[in-house]
């Protein structure tokens, strides 16, 4: 009894070595018994594929539908026909577009008008009144200053090219004589315009000009022959530059660089209107740290900008016109008032300016540069003197390149469908399982799977009506429309022969035609809208009602509509219920697998038991004879 039991238990460990004891390949017995039962589950998987092949087919035209019916919504706007063009020309006959631009909107109408912008309309703004950074300045001189050949040069930089300054010769009894030789001198090395020579308590100064670039490094060094160097004499140094302030670096690191000295701590209002912002800062923040925070307060609504070109400080209201206007309080510091840091008057209030422009003898003004004015959209560039003509007429064109995009687009959608409705059913080609894949190459799968899916959607009802319906919207006349202009036929779009389905032609000289000799009759055939009475609906509004019911009822069929947090539609009902089908047999299948190899593990047992009784058996036969 003993080793019957010990057998049991090793058999019963390896449940999977099966055949250790008979040598029967159980494995191979089992997976083969399993085919056969496996060919119920596989086809539920199989159905459950051309279940989510449906669904899949469905919602791809249902975003073809969805497409379409974007492109209808326009369609049925009045809008998409209401279209205009115009052209500004000066007399010359060139065009008005540096001046301003027009662009008719569908309240415009055709027709011939004048324009001349007189003012453009300005924010308010305060600006420093000259550059806040200090000129290079250099020691006092003392006076006489004699100038003669040996000793009349120096050389100056200026944004990196260098040239030499030779002084006139001759004695030179005050700064203001001296001022006017160096100025004629610089002027003759570099050109005149571009380096200012000032005074400053009886020293000279250097500095960017007005009207040239401030953002430049103006740097003086000794002439080659320090002997015929007049640097010194002059009060400067080989090397001294000027460079403009660096609004990235704190206040307090580059003091000396202003101009004006803004002291330590700084507290300032700031009005756009009635409304006002209280800033305060010290001179550990940098001038951007204070222009962002200008910027960047939401209830003044001003921008706050350093001008590299010009060195100063701009502060203007985002808002324009006369009603705009902008003041600064300075409270503590020098940031803002007489001769302060930013050059910026306190308490001064200045105010925006209107546009101004006759249109068609008439003078019109506006709080903004952008405006609309007898349906068309105005974009004011800059004061002229002459008066422009400005021709608006309707934009056949571009009526005629939307109603091409929408026949393209209800083509390309009603082919589809056809498509499906139409497909060969190869109902010998099932979907396959992972068996049979594993017998295929990667193309004979493909091909395959080609044949499988085709044709489901074949015939399909709820299809097939709704490329009814619209085939049905598309030919049938608008009632209440005048006889000549009630159908698409009318205007040039026609539906080719029966076996094409459905598709559109256009003849675009036909629709054209129809634009130039009633485009509000071409409007109505698309747009017109009847609550009461579809048949005077127009083509587009019918359409776009059938659309709207189709997508609607392919979402309740396949899903997938927008926003669905959960598919609740027919097929994914379908498919659900199929996942429960296959897990209930998936478990059964996992059953019967255990009971076969149950039945071969007691078979093992029962052999083992029975080897174990007859080696006894012939032991103890094997003693007796003995």
């Amino acid at each position: 009894m003993a080793s019957s039991s010990s057998s049991s238990s090793y058999i019963s460990s390896t449940l999977r070595v099966s055949g250790l004891v008979s040598g029967i390949d159980v494995d191979s017995i089992v997976s083969n018994l399993m085919k056969a039962e496996r060919t119920k589950v596989d086809k539920l998987y199989q159905q459950k594929q051309l279940v989510e092949w449906q669904q899949e087919m469905y919602r791809d035209l249902n975003l073809k539908l969805k497409s379409l019916y974007d492109n209808v919504f326009n369609m049925k706007l009045q809008g998409t026909y209401l279209k205009y063009k115009a052209s500004g020309t000066l007399s010359s006959g060139t065009s008005a577009d540096v001046y301003f631009t027009a662009t008719p909107g569908s309240a415009a109408s055709s027709g011939d008008y004048t324009v001349q912008v007189k003012a453009l309309a300005t924010s308010a703004q305060l600006t420093s009144s000259n550059s806040i950074t200090k000129a290079l300045t250099g020691d006092a001189i003392t006076f006489p200053v004699t100038v003669d050949s040996t000793k009349n040069k120096f050389v100056m930089s200026v944004g990196g090219v260098e040239k030499t300054v030779t002084v006139a010769e001759g004695t030179y009894n005050d700064i203001d004589s001296l001022k006017v030789a160096v100025q004629s001198a610089v002027d003759k090395a570099l050109g005149e315009g571009k380096v200012t020579v000032g005074t400053d308590s009886g020293s000279l100064t250097f500095s960017p000009a007005d009207g040239y670039n401030h953002n430049i490094t103006i740097t003086l060094k000794d002439y080659s022959d320090s002997a015929q160097s007049i640097l010194g004499a002059l009060g400067f140094s080989d090397g001294d530059s000027y460079s403009e302030i660096n609004i990235n670096s704190s206040i307090s690191s580059q003091i000396t660089k202003f101009k004006n000295n803004p002291g330590d701590q700084y507290k300032f209002t700031i009005y756009n209107g009635d409304k006002s912002a209280e800033f305060t800062f010290d001179s550990s923040a940098t001038i951007n740290d204070i222009l962002k925070a200008i910027s960047s307060n939401e209830n003044i609504n001003v921008t706050a900008t350093y001008d590299t070109l010009t060195d100063k400080i701009v502060i203007k209201t985002k808002d324009t016109g006369e009603s705009a206007s902008i003041k600064i309080e300075n409270t503590e510091g020098n940031l803002f008032g007489p001769s302060s840091a930013f050059n910026i008057a306190s308490g001064e209030i200045k105010k925006g300016t209107n546009s101004k422009i006759v249109f068609s003898d008439i003078t019109v003004e506006n709080q903004s540069n952008s405006f609309t004015l007898n349906g068309i959209q105005f974009n004011l560039k800059q004061v002229m003197t002459e008066t422009a003509t400005l021709k608006v007429e309707y934009d056949t064109d571009t009526v005629v390149e939307k109603i091409k995009s929408f026949i393209s687009q209800y083509n390309d959608t009603i082919s589809a469908i056809n498509e499906k409705l139409s497909e060969e059913r190869y109902y010998d080609y099932s979907p396959l399982t992972d068996a049979q894949k594993e017998e295929m190459t990667e193309k004979q799968i493909e091909a395959w799977e080609e044949k499988a899916k085709s044709g489901l959607l074949r015939s399909d009802t709820l299809l097939m009506g709704i490329i009814n319906k619209m085939r049905q919207a598309i030919y049938t006349p608008v009632s209440g429309l005048s006889s000549d202009m009630d159908t698409l036929s009318e205007i040039g779009i026609t539906t080719g022969t029966y076996q094409e389905k459905g598709k559109l032609y256009l003849d675009e000289d036909k629709l054209k035609e129809a634009l130039a000799k009633d485009p509000e009759a071409v409007m109505k055939l698309f747009t017109a809208s009847d609550d009461s009475d579809s048949s005077k609906n127009g083509v587009a509004v019918k359409l776009y009602d059938i659309l709207k019911s189709g997508i609607d009822s392919i979402t309740d069929k396949a899903g997938g509509g927008d926003y669905q947090l959960y598919d609740n539609s027919t097929l994914g009902k379908t498919i659900r219920d199929l996942n429960d089908r296959i897990s209930d047999m998936e478990d059964h299948l996992k059953e019967v697998e255990e009971s076969y190899y149950d039945k071969f593990t007691q078979l093992e047992e029962a052999i083992a038991y029975y080897n174990q009784q007859s080696l006894w058996l012939s032991q103890q036969l094997g003693l007796g004879s003995s």
